[in-house]
């Protein structure tokens, strides 16, 4: 007989009888449920943060039952933890993408793609940029940073950050970009990536355009604004 930890909830809609019935079925349909709960996951804590969202929460975004939640991943700490590392595997392929290569095309068509492979790949994810203001803003006026800040610096955002300093590189190297010292440049080319998708209804309201509709001339006011 499967037993789950106690989460200190219970699920006050389904008898016992109906809710044993509902996890038994959703743990025979386990890697899709998985899925469906860490893509939950990813977009409540981008919306309100760590703090601001509960198993429950996530449980109904996931249309699944808290209880099934605690028995795939534990508490929500763990659940954050494997979220993150979910988003991370879909990092790869975009990662593998990044790169200005010596072949006989023109560089800064090369520059202009990885620019709007950039786009594209935050606007499929938001969430990861979002959950990165979320705990940055958090632990703005902390003394020290938080444990979780702390882990998704050195776990996530480090290597993120490590892709895109490589393309801003290459990119200075084949006279694509001024020579300018690399940290520095790194934040100033993330907000310009990064801030019109995080305030994407801003962008919308004022540019009367779905914010999927602007990534060409998103791309070409990024790129004819650094490049030489």
């Amino acid at each position: 007989m499967l037993r789950f930890p106690d989460c200190h909830e219970q699920d006050e809609t389904l008898s016992q009888p109906a809710h044993r019935l509902k996890v038994r079925a959703a743990l025979r349909d386990g890697p899709s449920t998985r899925r469906r709960i860490l893509m939950a996951a990813l977009k409540a804590f981008a919306r309100h943060g760590f703090d601001g969202v509960s198993l429950r929460t996530i449980a109904v975004e996931a249309g699944v039952n808290h209880q099934l939640i605690a028995h795939h991943f534990g508490s929500k700490q763990d659940l954050w933890d494997a979220a993150l590392e979910a988003r991370q595997e879909d990092f790869q392929e975009f990662h593998q993408a990044l790169s200005i290569t010596g072949d006989s095309s023109d560089p800064r068509d090369q520059f202009r793609s990885c620019v709007k492979t950039i786009i594209k790949f935050t606007l499929a994810s938001p969430d990861i940029p979002c959950i990165h203001y979320h705990e940055a803003l958090i632990n703005r006026s902390a003394r020290k940073n938080s444990d979780r800040y702390q882990r998704l610096l050195e776990d996530r955002i480090a290597r993120y950050r490590t892709q895109i300093q490589r393309l801003l590189t290459q990119a200075m190297e084949a006279g694509i970009i001024a020579q300018v010292p690399i940290d520095d440049f790194f934040f100033v080319f993330q907000g310009a990536v990064l801030h019109r998708i995080i305030v994407a209804k801003e962008s919308e309201h004022f540019a009367g355009v779905p914010i999927e509709e602007v990534v060409d001339a998103h791309t070409d006011a990024i790129v004819g604004s650094f490049a030489r």
